[in-house]
């Protein structure tokens, strides 16, 4: 949510020289009247204050210039110039933005009920305005490095070749986290290992990340938690963006994002185009980076037919081509003796459509529908496999207040089919899902220092049948800037045969999902105790110590047997459970212009099976650290350090532990910012550590990806505000 709009200015000269000026001050994304906001006028010892309609009222101003400072809690601050008497008596319109930093004031959606953070039982982490200006510059075509960025966050690279990663959170498997645009859940199974490399951060507001299991919120696949990505609304002010980013590894990005709206209709416009060549940085003759060529064109129209009422309609098209592999086979073409390559192409289309009615006492009728549909062949070297996934999702919920109760209640409908082309492979494993949920989630303010939050939500699945979801949180404000949070819920994940091991083989002999197999279930707590305050005169601290444990029940593992000559693969249902603990530590300090974050995850994950204990690929220490400096609208410098402590592989062994750094240098020039971006400065990847590939070329194998590959890496990027 951004600033204040339309700010009404009518002056009227009086016979003694003195002039009234009347404020209306409203939302800029709700249009509501805003209460609180507060106006100052410097060189006279007077203040005001916006009334329950929004409107102030200032009288006895005389002839001369001044200068306006108008502020509220949880915006940015703006000053304006004011001449008396004005030129012009018409209105004049300001937009002030929401400051994301103070996240005590940041309205969150994920949690349904449109709650401010510091109100929420939930623990919900934002990421804001800042960090998505951040990531655009240094990758303008997916969000994979700002998640990676985030405390107890990790993205796994799938394949060696073609660069396809997976987000985990706190030590999971990618396919236990949900994706979500808008609120809309449409980047799971068969779309899911390419998902993150398709969601641009230029038309980004802000990302809400909950940790641990979040099925009664958003049904399956939340076991490890949701990951939101909040899209920009237009304003009165136009919007329009443009970019271009170059790397020294011969990646160019171009992008656009452009937004306006009047009293009845707005629109945005999101393209984004990306090229890359084929490069090989270990000189092992393979791939690195593959050839990519992708592109993204994202509009949205909205329409207001009255003040209180909001549908938008929006449009997607993504393509994405890329092949990796042998170098040689990459450039010239397979041959004889350089026949390996990886490639993946995919076509993700999809609407999303939503009607919002806005009613008295803060009451929230909301209905959603959306439609996806995700082609994608994989082609490694003369195996195929190719399929489409089409998914809908349709939900009608209702948020309305009474007494010291908030409360959301909704159905929704959910369908999922893949159907594999059977051309590419003889073996059947299609599916179609149907889910049908309730929901209801309530939000009681016991008193001034507690809230309980309680949600039960039960699905029913058409495979694996039903799931009762109940879950519990509550928050305790202590004194001074100190709060604790506690609570706990369920989830389940249907079985597919979609994961970052499958993926990594491009599913070749890989058996259907036995009608034995069950759904996976998770049991869940996590507590954290935080303070926001300040230190001394000018320094703000927020600080924030959690602990979580996750356990799977009935957890898929990958089993073989061998027929024909030939080895097949397929899951099962492991007999002991998964499960993950761990805490996370993090602290943040702001002085003037200076900032500086460190944050510190530590994650236990064990399977509970006696020949491999360890979940594969989940780092038991990570370290997180940025310090920066930033004048608005001049420069902004940041240096960034991230440690990744040991892993465990698939095959039992241990990996080593690195650390990565980065420094980034913006610099304003009216409407130009320059970002010259610094990745890896000390070259750390993993073929320093041992080889990836295992010979021969003809036929290779590769190792597991637990270290970064690119290296050392350096970007130019040049945004252009055109308006």
């Amino acid at each position: 949510m951004k600033g204040i709009f339309g700010l009404l200015l009518l002056l009227n000269g009086t016979v003694s020289g003195q002039y009234h000026i009347t404020l209306h001050i409203t939302d800029e994304d709700t249009h509501q009247s805003i209460a609180g906001a507060t106006i100052i006028i410097r060189g006279l010892d007077k203040g005001w204050e916006s009334d329950s309609m929004g409107f102030v009222y200032i009288s006895g101003i005389g002839r001369g210039s001044y200068e306006l400072q108008i502020s509220c809690s949880g915006y940015i601050g703006r000053k304006i110039k004011l001449e008396l008497p004005a030129k012009d008596s018409g209105s004049l319109s300001i937009t002030l933005e929401k400051d994301m930093e103070m996240l005590g004031e940041a309205v969150v959606s994920s949690s349904r009920t449109n709650s401010r953070i510091r109100d929420l039982p939930t623990r919900v982490e934002v990421l804001g305005t800042e960090d998505m200006e951040e990531e655009t510059s240094m990758h303008p075509s997916n969000v994979a490095m700002l998640l990676s960025e985030a405390s107890g966050i990790q993205t796994q690279q799938t394949s060696a070749s073609s660069g396809n990663v997976q987000i985990r959170i706190l030590g999971l498997d990618g396919k236990y986290t949900q994706l979500l645009k808008d609120g809309f859940p449409m980047y799971s199974g068969f779309s899911n290992g390419l998902s993150i490399m398709q969601i641009p951060p230029l038309d980004l507001r802000q990302v809400e990340l909950i940790k641990g299991s979040s099925s009664s919120l958003y049904g399956g696949d939340a076991i490890a938690g949701i990951i939101n990505f909040i899209s920009k609304r237009p304003s009165s002010r136009a919007e329009w963006n443009f970019l271009a980013n170059q790397t020294s590894r011969q990646v160019t990005d171009m992008g656009s994002f452009y937004a306006i709206r009047n009293k009845r209709w707005g629109v945005s416009l999101l393209n984004t185009f990306t090229h890359q060549f084929p490069i090989d940085i270990h000189n092992d003759g393979f791939t690195v980076l593959p050839r990519l060529t992708g592109f993204t064109v994202n509009p949205k129209l909205f329409w207001y037919p009255a003040d209180s009422v909001t549908v938008s309609l929006a449009l997607n098209t993504t393509y994405d081509h890329r092949i990796g592999g042998d170098l040689q086979a990459v450039k010239e073409g397979a041959s004889a003796s350089h026949p390996y390559t990886e490639k993946s192409k995919s076509n993700r289309d999809y609407y999303q459509l939503e009607y919002e009615l806005r009613l008295s006492g803060d009451r929230l009728l909301t209905v959603r529908n959306s439609t996806s549909i995700f082609k994608r062949d994989i082609g490694i070297r003369d195996y195929t496999f190719s399929g489409q996934q089409g998914s809908t999702f349709s939900e009608i919920s209702y948020l309305f207040n009474r007494g010291h109760h908030k409360t959301v209640a909704g159905l929704n409908f959910i369908t999922d089919q893949f159907r594999e082309n059977k051309s590419s492979d003889s073996l059947i494993r299609d599916y179609h899902f149907v889910t049908t949920g309730l929901f209801i989630q309530d939000d009681w303010t016991m008193s001034k220092h507690w809230v309980l939050e309680t949600g039960l939500r039960n699905d029913y699945q058409n495979r694996h049948g039903n799931f009762l979801l109940p879950r519990a949180s509550v928050l305790y404000k202590m004194a001074s800037g100190w709060s604790l949070r506690a609570g706990g819920g369920m989830g389940y994940k249907p079985a597919t045969i979609f994961d970052a091991r499958t993926e990594e083989t491009a599913y070749k002999n890989l058996l259907p999902i036995g009608n034995s197999v069950k759904a996976e279930r998770s049991a869940g707590g996590n507590a954290s105790i935080n303070y926001s305050g300040t230190v001394g005169e000018d320094t703000r601290l927020t600080f924030d110590q959690s602990f979580f444990y996750t356990q799977i029940n009935n957890p898929l593992e990958l089993d073989s047997l061998v027929g024909n000559g030939q080895a097949f693969f397929y899951f099962k249902n492991a007999q002991k459970p998964s499960t993950t603990r761990g805490f996370e530590t993090s602290i943040r300090l702001r002085q003037d212009d200076w900032s500086l974050f460190a944050g510190y995850t530590y994650v236990d994950a064990r399977t509970g099976a006696g020949i491999l204990p360890h979940i594969p690929l989940a780092p038991r220490s990570k370290v997180v650290c940025n310090l920066s400096k930033e004048k608005n609208n001049d420069y902004r410098v940041a240096l960034e350090a991230f440690y990744t402590g040991p892993q465990f592989l698939y095959d039992g062994s241990k990996t080593r532990d690195f650390w990565v750094t980065g420094l980034l240098v913006e610099k304003v020039i009216k409407r130009v910012t320059l970002v010259l971006n610094f990745e890896d400065l000390t070259d750390t990847r993993q073929t320093r550590f041992g080889p990836i590939v295992i010979p021969p070329v003809t036929d290779p194998g590769f190792r597991e990806i637990y270290a970064p590959l690119e290296g050392f890496m350096a970007n130019l990027a040049v945004k252009i505000k055109i308006l």
